[in-house]
């Protein structure tokens, strides 16, 4: 007669094997966008993403002397970020928007003397979209 007790041996085993293997995550991995920089400009100015899909923005500040930098003020909807960059410098960002909607994104510098960076043209729009 068969018993039983090897099968229920491996299957515990299998369970107790399984228990301590790492986690697979079934989390999205971030969208990429890659997003220029520079004398007195965002490119592009119009960047579409999902709500509640993570995204990463790679940033490069194309003028080589000028720090700039990168800003999305939505808390409320799960966007709120600033990247500064020196000349030259590339920096990234990941967030999850959790709102739709759109959003002004612009480089807050200002020289000392003259308009802002935002004012002569380093500005455009985040969408969040369903």
């Amino acid at each position: 007669m068969m018993t039983r007790t090897p099968r229920f041996l491996a299957l515990a085993a299998v369970a107790v094997l399984a228990a301590g293997a790492p986690a697979v995550s079934l989390a999205a991995a971030p969208r990429v966008i890659d997003v220029k920089i520079g004398s007195y400009y965002i490119k592009p100015d119009k960047i579409s993403v999902t709500v509640n899909r993570p995204v990463t923005l790679v940033i490069k500040n194309q003028a080589w002397l000028i720090p700039h930098d990168l800003v999305v003020k939505a808390p409320s909807a799960g966007v709120n970020f600033k990247v500064n960059l020196h000349g030259g410098q590339n920096g990234s960002v990941t967030f999850t928007p959790t709102r739709t909607g759109s959003y002004k994104m612009y480089c807050d510098k200002k020289p000392w003397f003259g308009k802002s960076h935002e004012a002569r043209g380093m500005h455009g729009v985040l969408k969040v979209v369903p």
